[in-house]
């Protein structure tokens, strides 16, 4: 997996773009159907599947549901999503028995939680690959949050 970022004077972006050992096809129904990407990330479901479609990020019963919009649907190719103030999109590309998975994230500075929020990715980018390629999902708990929300603030310039 490989992470570079972006700083404009209006926010912030990370390009994360990374290897899954299966089919465009197999990595595009995880990224764009409610039976796939709750998989991987329970709280998101997929309503219409479609461009101006929309998503849910479920929350919890004392915070309302944050409704997303599909920007970006080509089938087996690419799918992007409004992210609260910001997006994200997933590119995907066909490189032998591999798909070549491109997820860039742009944030506003006006986010309150910017360095956590692509730490999350970064943690979600490498389930999904898990998932994809052996089935089973990763451990939150195996993952160092705190060293990488450091990296990620000091590779931007931002505190935490």
């Amino acid at each position: 997996m490989e992470v570079s970022y972006n700083k404009s004077n209006e926010g912030v972006s990370q390009t994360i773009t990374t290897q899954i050992n299966d089919r465009v096809a197999t990595v595009f129904h995880y990224l764009s159907t409610t039976e796939g990407i709750q998989q991987w990330f329970p709280q998101l479901v997929i309503e219409e599947r479609k461009p101006q479609g929309k998503m849910q990020f479920v929350m919890d019963e004392a915070t309302a549901n944050q409704t997303m919009t599909i920007t970006d649907f080509v089938e087996d190719k690419v799918i992007g999503f409004t992210w609260d103030i910001g997006n994200v999109k997933f590119d995907l590309q066909q490189q032998d028995n591999q798909t070549r998975l491109t997820f860039t994230e742009y944030l506003p500075f006006e986010f309150p939680h910017i360095v956590l929020d692509f730490t999350g990715w970064q943690f979600q980018i490498d389930n999904v690959t898990q998932l994809i390629e052996s089935g089973a999902t990763l451990d939150q708990q195996q993952m160092d949050f705190e060293g990488r929300q450091q990296q990620v603030a000091a590779a931007l310039n931002l505190e935490q």
